[in-house]
């Protein structure tokens, strides 16, 4: 279960890799080093001390490592002080959103914690973060994974509890190593980075919910990921352990004389499973999802969203449902389509959205209607001539 997100501060919380890379390149230039901006962000990540450590050891320099220190540091003040840095938009109202849904959060970052602290008070985030954790506080930088092991001890949560937003190799690597979840910031101002370690790449925050991160801890962690909850209902993915119980529902006679599925032995059923829990889930982000009741967590049917093709071969999002037999008249399939088309206009952003029924499925065309679906013609489906309909985004 996700319970702490960790984020790191330079390049995920402020635009602030340019600036470093520039405070080093004209502080090593009193002791003759031309550095260029693509070697700086080779340690984006690291912290400036393991970088001078290095460029110290590499051209045999004189001067302590403490000296290199302080002239990169009043560089980067002088800098700080002329420009500032700029804040990585929604990122603060991403944290907002996920203290609220009452996850832990942490800043695990490389920079001196009095960065760390001006940072925070000055985008005002203090009151949604339990813990700040300096590079400088742990033995090793990253990509040793010191300091969010350090972060989820503060936080009193395992690291197999956590996710990680990183904007850069080292740190990924970091997280990973330190056996976390992992979503990548990218960043074109973090240098070309290697972002192959992460679970997931986004390239901004504007749209980014708490639900979106719990999908995406779900799925590096090899657990069914749940997608919605209504008053009597949770939609989730279906794991192979559901996969019994759906069995019987599909071969329920009154089932499978409109779910089009074929009748299929329940090892078969698994086998396709898992191919769908890699290509539908974690590829596509939507699929067929179990509802379950909440009382109970009984299956009772299944709900969501599939990719299909039109009569001339177009393809679009169409969705499907189906409630037991015995659970039927008692709203249920009303309750998860609403969550389901909820889901597909407010997080997946779709603009239309298909139902196809056969004439006689009733159930179905009456509930298609209520919810203000339109009937556009009709479509070959299985061999057979059904009742094709469209809803269009509310926005």
């Amino acid at each position: 279960m996700l319970k702490a997100v960790i984020f790191d501060m330079d390049g995920v919380i402020i635009d602030s890799e340019p600036l470093h890379a520039r405070a080093a390149i004209l502080a090593m230039k009193k002791y003759n080093v031309a550095l260029t901006e693509d070697y700086c962000y080779g340690f984006v990540g690291s912290t400036a001390r393991h970088m001078l450590e290095v460029l110290r050891e590499q051209y045999s320099l004189s001067a302590s490592l403490d000296e290199l220190m302080e002239a990169n540091d009043r560089m980067k003040e002088a800098l700080v002080a002329a420009e500032g840095y700029p804040a990585i938009p929604f990122v603060g109202e991403l944290m907002a959103a996920l203290h609220g849904a009452g996850l832990r959060l942490a800043i695990a970052s490389s920079s001196p914690m009095e960065d760390i602290r001006e940072t925070v008070s000055r985008l005002r985030l203090t009151d949604y973060l339990e813990c700040l954790v300096s590079g400088m506080q742990v033995k090793s930088p990253k990509p040793a994974p010191d300091i969010f092991l350090e972060a989820a001890g503060r936080l009193g949560v395992a690291p197999s509890e956590c996710l990680v937003i990183e904007d850069s190799c080292n740190g990924l690597n970091a997280a990973r190593s330190a056996g976390m979840a992992r979503v990548a910031f990218y960043n074109p101002h973090s240098g070309k980075q290697d972002l192959s370690a992460a679970n997931y790449v986004i390239e901004g925050f504007e749209e980014i919910t708490p639900a979106f991160l719990n999908r995406v801890y779900c799925h590096a962690t090899g657990q069914p990921a749940e997608v919605a909850r209504t008053d009597r209902l949770f939609l989730r993915e279906l794991a192979l352990s559901d996969l019994p119980a759906l069995h019987a529902i599909l071969n329920n006679p009154e089932i499978a004389r409109f779910s089009g599925e074929p009748v299929r032995p329940l090892d078969e059923r698994i086998s396709l499973h898992k191919s769908y829990i890699h290509f539908a889930y974690r590829f596509r982000g939507f699929g067929l999802w179990g509802v379950f009741l909440k009382e109970t967590g009984q299956l009772i049917g299944r709900c969501g969203l599939e990719e299909a093709e039109n009569d001339s071969g177009t393809a679009r999002i169409e969705i499907g449902y189906l409630i037991s037999p015995e659970f039927q008249g008692c709203g249920y399939a009303l309750e998860s389509v609403r969550a389901v088309l909820s889901f597909a206009f407010n997080e997946q952003k779709l603009s239309e959205i298909y139902a196809v029924t056969a004439p006689d499925n009733f159930r179905s065309n009456a509930l298609i209607q209520k919810l203000g679906f339109r009937q556009t013609g009709t479509i070959c489906r299985n061999g057979k001539t059904c009742q094709e309909f469209v809803l269009s985004s509310p926005e």
